[in-house]
């Protein structure tokens, strides 16, 4: 089925017409939207920027999560091997130091009374002055 010279023609007059007009809508809204992307761009990048800031320091990063599951690790194992030998040798007692109560301190009834007399103080005075007191 061959098309005729006009409906071929007709073809590319609307695929023409059609083809620029979109062209030119899309270029309008893309010189819209243009702001709109650098300054989304923009907030990325500084969103992103202790990430990058990070990756300079990534091999650093590596070793010291490295070094401190390894620690971690290790402090967990002798801990648990440390009670569970301690348990094996008796060299410590099953109580935990919370369950021991503190002593309680005894309660004395308190003597608001002086435990002295008027008289002791003539013991401390000198005796030149009991003698001039008593005449």
């Amino acid at each position: 089925m061959e098309r005729s010279p006009w409906e071929v023609l007709l073809y590319r007059v609307i695929y023409s017409v059609t083809y620029h007009t979109l062209s030119w809508i899309f270029a309008f809204l893309h010189f819209l939207v243009t702001p709109l992307l650098w300054l989304v761009y923009g907030l990325l990048s500084i969103a992103l920027f202790p990430l990058q800031l990070l990756m300079k320091f990534e091999a650093f990063l590596y070793f010291v999560t490295g070094a401190v599951l390894t620690g971690i690790t290790v402090g967990l194992f002798l801990h648990f091997s440390g009670g569970a030998l301690s348990e094996l040798l008796r060299l410590q007692s099953n109580r935990s130091p919370l369950a021991v109560e503190p002593p309680t301190p005894k309660k004395e009834a308190l003597n608001w009374e002086p435990k002295w007399d008027h008289h002791s103080f003539l013991s401390s005075t000198i005796p030149e002055e009991e003698e001039n007191s008593s005449a």
